[in-house]
């Protein structure tokens, strides 16, 4: 009978194969008069848009029935504007299509081309400006409420404000960096950093993704319209871009030299390869599938927005995801293939029931055991995801898998965690320290351990102490990164409160100290900036003699309050003893130390005291110096601190002010 069956589906297979799905294939390979549609750019013509080109330069588009038109940028309207008005089909922009979904616009993203967005921050390297932080008081040049959000978003992270800099709408002028005309400007990461390479000019860039923003770059879309009256083929054009995605990707070079000879674009050849090989990081073809995007993570870009204020807890991003409009939808070539495998399916289960029979006996007599080691493994796979904190990540540090105690300790959904950057739940202060620790483990597939300060959803922080451990598969390629963890909070707490002065709330002494170590020893590996801000109250004897102790411990813990909710969340603030405060901050020029504590001042300066009349505090600030020491650089600070109370108090003094 087994043979029966195997001679049936040799014979039948084939058959089944022409009858059932050969006419499917046989109407989509069918001649028909290409269809003339026009695909717009965001920019001008360069390596940027390459996959498209190779589309067109590949005869993908043709083979998929399309005769397409390839715009360059319009100046007067966005390409989501350029699509929604009917003036084109399909259109290439950014993650400001998540805004416009959410505003009620009929966008639908069919790929996401850039898994990052492009668009960082550059200096000069001879300003010193680092940072965000370091923006106060600068003049900052990019495009406002175009393709900004990225940049308004890290603002948001680390508290700055608009009105803490100036600023200055884009003239699309590289020189105007480079003459001073402005301190700071938006660019592309895989563009315009090679202009001032090709000069010789030292540059910083200042990336979003840095503070946790993570924004898709360049991604394809149509209208909702054009998809519902032409599914079949919005699904080829995308496939067909796709191919030539593909195609760019494996030759860079030809598709430069095409774009040279074919296209009126301003760059060298020399610019255009740079820029292939900066773009290429960004699609990260060899970790993501081509073309990939997740829902979650556009809702994460929605709640940034919201908390941008450009948009309401009402609004969704429903309908975006082109993935929506096809999942109801019956695909008669597919139907016939289905159909093919169901019959000869049906076959080889006869065969197989008749092999099976015969193993019967055995079965009945394992089922027993197999059962038994079934559910004892099930139990301990239960207490491991209920009981352990246990996540796993994929090769760029996104989750993958997380227990239910991970849930637990942090305060999200698997939901809300699967796809997002494991990096985003650390706490800032220890931000980098982890990026190094993640990809150190997957570069030398080895191990890592240590305490790490994560980010509760609601609850403030948490401690836990983390162990990392590369995974590889059976063939010995890396496959991601596993990490367990144990909560050490209750640890750490009383660790803490040896730490914490009482009254305020912040470090104490001993705390400042403990945690200057730490930071000075990163400062001086990395070659980091760090500076501290020390001052103290204004003739605090006076209010002691005339209002009382108490009153005197409430205007130390009022101001106390004000400091701590004005430092940024890596900045590590504290009371030095008495009336004197310190804060240390990593990272931070003197410039931007200088600029805390000025904010500081005036903060203070016009807080009403209850009952008591205006305070003020003098500052000291100083830089971190090669050879200082915890001593030294303390001193220096005091010094300056003493040379403020000496020009009359209410000032700040430093290496620059």
């Amino acid at each position: 009978m087994i043979k029966t069956a195997k001679l049936l589906f040799k014979i039948v297979l084939p058959w089944l194969m022409l009858v059932f799905v050969t006419p499917g294939y046989a109407q989509l390979a069918s001649d028909r008069p290409l269809e003339k549609v026009r695909l717009q750019l965001k920019w001008k013509h360069q390596f940027q848009f390459a996959g498209f080109y190779a589309a067109l330069k590949q005869g993908y588009y043709a083979e998929a029935g399309f005769d397409v038109e390839i715009l360059p940028v319009n100046f007067q309207r966005s390409a989501s504007e350029v699509v929604l008005s009917g003036d084109a089909e399909f259109g290439v922009a950014d993650s400001s299509l998540v805004l416009s979904r959410m505003q009620g616009r009929p966008v639908v993203i069919l790929a996401a081309l850039f898994q990052h967005s492009p668009l960082v921050l550059l200096s000069k390297q001879s300003s010193n400006i680092l940072s965000p932080l370091e923006l106060v008081g600068k003049q900052v040049m990019y495009q406002r409420n175009i393709d900004d959000a990225v940049l308004t978003a890290m603002f948001t992270e680390v508290g700055l404000t608009e009105d803490q800099y100036t600023h200055v709408p884009h003239n699309f002028k590289d020189d105007a960096l480079i003459n001073g005309e402005v301190d700071v400007m938006s660019a592309y990461i895989t563009d315009q950093t090679f202009y001032f390479k090709s000069k010789n000019i030292p540059i910083n860039i200042i990336s979003p993704s840095n503070y946790g923003i993570d924004f898709y770059g360049d991604m394809l879309f149509t209208h909702e319209d054009y998809l519902l009256a032409n599914k079949e083929a919005v699904l080829r054009f995308r496939e067909a871009s796709l191919r030539g995605w593909d195609y760019a990707i494996n030759h860079p070079q030809d598709m430069v030299d095409w774009i040279i000879n074919n296209l009126a674009t301003e760059k060298t050849r020399e610019h255009l390869l740079f820029e292939a090989e900066n773009t290429l990081r960004l699609i990260k073809p060899k970790l993501v599938e081509l073309g990939y995007f997740s829902v979650n993570r556009f809702d994460r870009i929605s709640d940034i927005y919201i908390q941008l204020g450009l948009a309401d807890k009402t609004q969704s991003t429903k309908g975006i995801d082109y993935r929506e409009y096809y999942r109801d939808q019956p695909n008669l070539q597919w139907l016939y293939l289905l159909l093919a495998v169901l019959l000869i399916t049906v076959l080889v289960v006869i065969g197989l029931w008749i092999y099976n029979h015969r193993l019967k006996i055995q079965v009945v007599l394992r089922s027993d055991a197999l059962d038994s080691a079934r559910t004892e493994l099930g139990f301990y796979l239960e207490v491991v995801d209920r009981y352990v904190i246990n996540s796993v990540m994929d090769e760029d540090g996104r989750l993958t898998r997380v227990s239910r105690a991970f849930c637990k300790a942090s305060g999200y959904s698997s939901e809300q965690l699967i796809g997002r950057h494991f990096e985003e739940l650390v706490h800032i202060s220890q931000k980098n320290e982890v990026h190094k620790a993640i990809h150190s483990t997957l570069a030398n597939r080895g191990r890592w351990s240590g305490e790490v300060l994560m980010r509760h959803k609601e609850q403030g922080n948490f401690w836990l102490f983390m162990e990392l451990e590369a995974l590889i598969d059976t063939q010995g390629k890396l496959a991601g990164l596993m990490e367990i963890s144990i909560n050490i909070s209750d640890k750490k707490r009383i660790e803490e409160l040896s730490f914490i002065d009482p009254l305020t709330d912040v470090y104490n002494r001993r705390g400042i100290q403990d945690a200057f170590n730490k930071v000075l020893s990163q400062a001086a590996r990395y070659k980091k900036d760090l500076s501290v801000v020390i001052f103290d109250i204004d003739y605090f004897k006076k209010i002691n003699d005339n209002y009382g102790h108490i009153q005197g411990d409430k205007v130390i813990k009022s101001i106390a309050d004000i400091m701590r909710d004005n430092v940024r969340g890596a900045d590590i603030p504290g009371r030095w003893g008495g009336e004197e405060f310190l804060i240390i901050c990593p990272e931070t020029s003197l410039a931007g130390a200088y600029a805390l504590a000025e904010k500081l001042r005036r903060k203070i300066a016009s807080h009403e005291f209850c009952d008591l009349p205006p305070q003020s505090c003098s500052f000291g600030v100083a830089q971190w110096l090669e050879n200082d020491t915890y001593e030294s650089l303390i001193a220096r600070a005091d010094g300056y601190l003493y040379r403020a109370k000496e020009r009359g108090r209410n000032c700040t003094e430093g290496e620059v002010g």
